[in-house]
């Protein structure tokens, strides 16, 4: 998720300079098929590669240079271990054992998530799962010493950190024929935060100018063959056969994926519109978007997940790393892929977290939905006005860790340090206006965006006839109650759709922690197979 833009930027720099350029997702990851957790994913993975590679051989490419990123590393090591098609090799910020990454990352996940965030039999990652034996597998993965004699690639280059200590990099880094260069901005690139990473684009520089110099000057044509649907396969003895098709979605060309029943269903059926997380990708908290909608289209019903505006796979690659999170613009095209996904609104379920659970409850408010799953929402408020101090604060920060000359991480400015001083007083100050001030006057200050209220939110989506349920982590609930929302809750259970509340045992904002994802499952799983709303059960389900 973190290496799309990454990936973007240098595969745009490339098809200037007139190189073909192919991006994929492993089996298992993404948006490609099977299931996450599998035995043989490690194999999977390497059967990716080759999966690319035949693409790129089948449209008439005639030599190829493969990149691999951070663990892509091990896993293009792993692939010309058994396989000697790649003409030139990049490793890009190598890990040099598999062992290492898998370490890291499960105690980045068990810091962030909690140790009670495990789950027996599998190894938890930020953004993935692996089966025990899958993760010993990938534990056992090494890089090689070199390439070039060992595998007969003509070329190779590593683009390294400054004081690198891993032997099996250092060993890579001298062998006889690899080029190596030491680059800054690496370690910035790889950590947890902030979000969207930046990207080192000293390091895309370099990459691009060896390939530059390395490949023949010698050109030729490549016809590229697209599929825009596909079958992709049951997962277990109870699963179906869905289909999945890429749509782009005018007037701004956002990119979405739809997936659908194999064999519709005769009664007309929900379709579930996914909304991203700030600037996460369509593919939602650890794969759950992809996993969910292909269960969902596999009960007969539809779901459609998509990419805003210059973000992921919606739009030109750009360099500027900045994008704010809440803009009308957003709110216009979310109502649009609303009503592109569905004709019929008494037919649409939106699901979103965070931000993504704010724009969703701007869809329905603007054209309606049956339902609406909103997670830790946070801005409690129909205009963008109280997200701006916010938005200010973090685009400085923003700017500071993607600086041009990949030197380090974040300096301190004069906007990070009033971002500090007022972040302490500001929630305290929004609880007390609630505590203190009469309904009357808190409504006209959130209609004017000066505070967030809960219950002109829900008002407003309740009188729209549409059924919302909140799922909140205990800390966002907390949140949520301090302004006023419990009460809220209790004014509206005599309205016809009532908003319910679900609050997970433990769990964290973005919804990484399984028992947030697992309340997400629970709210979206038991719908995809109700029909229209004049007969559905969906309140005798709660």
């Amino acid at each position: 998720m973190d290496s799309v833009r990454l990936q973007r930027v240098l595969a745009g720099d490339l098809a200037r300079r007139g190189f073909g350029v192919l991006r994929f997702d492993y089996l298992g990851w993404g948006d490609s098929a099977y299931a996450q957790g599998r035995d043989d994913a490690v194999a999977n993975w390497a059967a990716s590669v080759g999966h690319a590679l035949d693409y790129l051989t089948l449209i008439g490419a005639e030599f190829a240079t493969a990149i691999g990123i951070r663990a892509g590393c091990l896993i293009l090591d792993q692939y010309l271990a058994q396989s000697h098609t790649v003409n030139r090799v990049v490793y890009l910020d190598p890990y040099g054992t598999g062992r290492r990454y898998l370490r890291e990352h499960a105690a980045l996940y068990r810091f962030s998530m909690g140790e009670d965030a495990a789950t027996p039999g599998e190894v938890t990652i930020m953004g993935g799962r692996f089966s025990d034996h899958a993760a010993a597998e990938f534990a056992a993965l090494r890089m090689g010493a070199n390439p070039v004699s060992a595998y007969g690639v003509d070329n190779a280059l590593l683009v390294g950190r400054p004081a690198e200590t891993d032997k099996h990099i250092t060993a890579l880094a001298s062998a006889e024929g690899v080029d190596s260069i030491v680059t800054g901005g690496l370690p910035e690139c790889a950590a947890p935060t902030p979000i969207p990473l930046p990207i080192p684009f000293t390091a895309v520089d370099s990459v691009i100018e060896w390939i530059d110099r390395q490949v023949p000057t010698r050109t030729h044509r490549a016809v590229p063959q697209y599929l825009t649907t596909v079958t992709m396969p049951a997962e277990g003895p109870d699963g179906a056969d869905v289909f999945e098709s890429i749509e782009r979605i005018e007037p701004n060309g956002i990119f979405a994926v739809r997936t659908l029943p194999r064999y519709p269903s005769p009664a007309p059926a929900k379709t579930v519109v996914f909304f991203v997380t700030a600037n996460d990708l369509h593919v939602g908290p650890a794969r759950e978007w992809v996993e969910l909608s292909r269960r969902i289209a596999a009960a007969g019903s539809q779901a459609v997940r998509w990419d805003p505006a210059r973000q992921g796979l919606s739009g030109p690659a750009s360099r500027n790393r900045w994008r704010r999170v809440y803009s009308k613009a957003d709110i216009t095209d979310s109502m649009a892929v609303a009503r592109h996904a569905c004709q019929d609104a008494g037919e649409l379920e939106l699901v979103g977290i965070c931000s993504g659970a704010w724009y969703a409850a701007q869809a329905a408010r603007g054209i309606g939905a049956r339902s609406a799953i909103l997670v830790n929402l946070l801005v409690w408020n129909w205009r963008v006005t109280p997200t701006l101090l916010s938005q200010w604060g973090f685009r400085a920060e923003t700017r500071n860790t993607n600086a041009p000359s990949d030197t380090g991480g974040p300096s301190e400015s004069s906007a990070k340090r009033l971002k500090a001083l007022l972040d302490p007083a500001r929630e305290p100050t929004k609880s007390s206006l609630h505590n203190h001030l009469p309904g009357y006057v808190l409504r006209v200050l959130s209609r004017v965006g000066l505070v967030y209220l809960p219950e002109d939110v829900l008002t407003a989506l309740v009188h729209r006839g549409t059924e919302v349920t909140l799922i909140a982590s205990p800390e966002d609930a907390d949140q949520f109650t301090a302004k006023g929302g419990r009460a809220a809750l209790d004014r509206l259970q005599r309205t016809s759709h009532p908003p319910r509340l679900v609050v997970t045992r433990a769990g964290d904002h973005s919804a990484h922690h399984p028992a947030m994802l697992a309340a997400i499952r629970n709210a979206v799983s038991p719908l995809a197979t109700v029909p229209h709303r004049s007969t559905s059960p969906y309140r005798a389900s709660r």
